[in-house]
């Protein structure tokens, strides 16, 4: 496998990445825009489209969207059928585990605008916690450290909560709008949770006001849940962290301090390299059953 051009593919709602990989240098680097195989109907045109383009005599791909091991195996087939080039399929929190541990055992929390992990034993057993999306789910993420500011925002304009003019007026300053017209844009794009997300740089930067620490506090500690799961199921195991949430000291350093977790050993699209040399017979993924 290493002496053949391996092409690794992550592919979300942030960005797309790819590299070829050919006894182990990297051969091309390829970036692309955000591609969601289950929102996208232009996916996987594009995906052919990039694996054809590549070169490669195999993929692995990491992908947003992905729901079941069944939708993987069909991706496969059909990539397969389309291009020409053996590929296998996975999503994007399972790649993000390969390339954190370079293909070992270990947990990876994933927090970006939303939040995610996975984890994998010695053995191959696995397990996820988290990924259920921000109308019910993503705690810790940039998505729900702005919702709650936005909720103590508003409890803070018309006296149910706190005063808090520093919160306010970050708010105001990230969308150029007074606080009522933020909810009303807010609620209007609910479907789309970068709108909301886009005001946790500026709420982060806040961290010494009492309701954001409380606030970035409690996003360590949900993160913190998410290895405490996972290892409840599979037993203590290294932990790595990854994406931009992580990047705020006080997460980061209260996240660490209880989990022990390190930096990822490489991004998720060299995790998909390695994803490329493992078929799936020989892995599970670790997607919970329909019921």
């Amino acid at each position: 496998m290493a002496s053949v051009p391996i092409l690794g593919v992550e592919a979300t709602g942030v960005g797309t990445q790819a590299v070829l990989v050919r006894d182990g240098e990297v051969v091309s680097r390829i970036t692309e825009g955000p591609l969601n195989v289950l929102l996208d109907p232009t996916a996987f045109d594009r995906l052919a489209k990039l694996i054809r383009e590549s070169g490669a005599a195999v993929a692995g791909l990491g992908l947003a969207g992905l729901r079941s091991e069944r939708e993987a195996q069909l991706l496969e087939m059909q990539l397969r059928a389309k291009t020409g080039v053996p590929t296998v399929v996975g999503d994007d929190t399972e790649v993000a585990q390969l390339g954190a541990f370079n293909g070992g055992p270990g947990i990876v929390v994933i927090a970006h605008t939303g939040s995610n992990s996975f984890g994998r034993d010695a053995a191959g057993r696995v397990a996820r916690a988290g990924g259920f999306g921000h109308v019910i789910g993503d705690e810790g993420s940039h998505y729900w450290i702005a919702a709650q500011a936005l909720r103590h925002a508003m409890r803070s304009l018309d006296g149910r909560g706190p005063k808090s003019a520093a919160l306010e007026q970050a708010i105001v300053r990230t969308y150029g709008a007074g606080l009522e017209t933020v909810m009303m844009r807010v609620t209007e794009k609910a479907a789309d949770p970068g709108v909301v997300a886009r005001a946790a740089k500026a709420v982060m930067a806040l961290d010494n006001d009492p309701i954001v620490a409380g606030i970035l506090d409690q996003a360590a500690d949900d993160l913190i849940a998410h290895v405490r799961a996972i290892s409840a199921k599979l037993g203590p195991l290294p932990v790595a962290m990854y994406g931009s949430v992580f990047d705020h000291s006080r997460i980061r350093q209260r996240f660490v301090a209880a989990t022990g977790a390190v930096d990822v050993a490489a991004p998720p699209v060299f995790g998909a390299v390695v994803l490329a040399s493992r078929p799936r017979g020989q892995r599970d993924m670790g997607f919970r059953a329909a019921s």
